[in-house]
């Protein structure tokens, strides 16, 4: 029996160009409504499925809900993904984000971007890290943080799929969170504020932002107290539920200015990956 590449197995494709797509959609006028209890269930199902490389399994459960079901091979890594994207275009209301899932290794890190758009380049941000990190999982909302008068704003907001995913498939089985976030450079003084929210610090935290302080970048840490208090993401409800359970859970603040300039940001982001990619191995979430 003749045994084929990944390569040869699954269409190629650039994710990427999926995630750019969708942020072009994002404004404040986005329809937004809650899923039901049901349809979180049904979700967490179907995206659980998603993490242990079953697509068919997670349209099953996916598919009644808009969302639309990719499996391929990153263009950019040459590793194949499983990608849910719901329903964006029109005036859909089932705007319950987009979840992308490197295959080619254990699950190990979840990278979260709750306000694409609005953060501008947070996931051109976590797209890199999603690409330096094997076996991670990358959440995007599909909304804008401001659209249904803020109620859509998943670090805020209990009810959605994004938040789901995190309390009920992702935290039990161990799997750590790195939010990615931006400011507006007149926000605070720093160049990046690194953040565990209402919650204790970390090893991982401080890997993450002495790594990133290596670069050259100022860099802030909420544990000591220099975190501007409008960066610190103490009312983050993914960053709440990590301190009622003791689940790691790191939010990273990027100024405007870092963002603006690939040769900050990226050493930014290489510094995070390897601080993840060295704690990943204790970890025990897993497939």
């Amino acid at each position: 029996m003749t045994i084929h590449s990944i390569a040869e197995r699954f269409p190629s494709a650039d994710p990427g160009e999926t995630i750019r797509s969708v942020v072009q959609t994002l404004n404040e006028d986005n329809p937004y409504a809650d899923p039901t209890s049901a349809e979180r269930e049904a979700a967490g199902r179907g995206l659980a499925r998603l993490l242990i490389g079953d697509p068919a399994g997670a349209a099953e459960s996916l598919e009644p809900l808009g969302f639309t079901i990719t499996d391929a091979v990153d263009s950019v890594t040459g590793r194949r993904f499983a990608m849910a994207l719901s329903e964006t275009s029109g005036t859909t209301k089932r705007r319950w984000g987009l979840y992308l899932v490197d295959l080619s290794a254990p699950l190990g890190l979840c990278v979260a971007v709750p306000h694409p758009k609005s953060d501008e380049r947070s996931e051109v941000l976590a797209l890199r890290l999603w690409r330096a990190v094997p076996g991670s999982v990358l959440a995007v909302a599909a909304v804008h943080r401001e659209a249904a008068g803020a109620d859509a704003d998943p670090a805020r907001n209990p009810e959605s799929i994004f938040q789901h995913l995190w309390t009920e498939v992702l935290g039990p089985r161990g799997v750590p969170q790195v939010q990615i976030h931006g400011f507006r450079d007149d926000t605070a003084p720093e160049d990046v504020a690194v953040s565990t929210g209402v919650g204790p610090v970390s090893p991982v935290a401080v890997r993450i932002a002495d790594g990133i302080a290596a670069t050259g970048l100022v860099t802030t840490r909420s544990w000591v107290g220099t975190v501007d208090p409008d960066l610190r993401a103490t009312k983050n409800v993914q960053g709440i539920a990590a301190n009622a359970n003791d689940w790691v859970w790191v939010h990273i603040e990027h100024s405007r200015s870092v963002r603006d300039s690939e040769a900050k940001w990226k050493p930014s982001i290489d510094a995070v990956a390897a601080a993840t990619l060295r704690a990943c191995r204790g970890w025990p979430g897993g497939r």
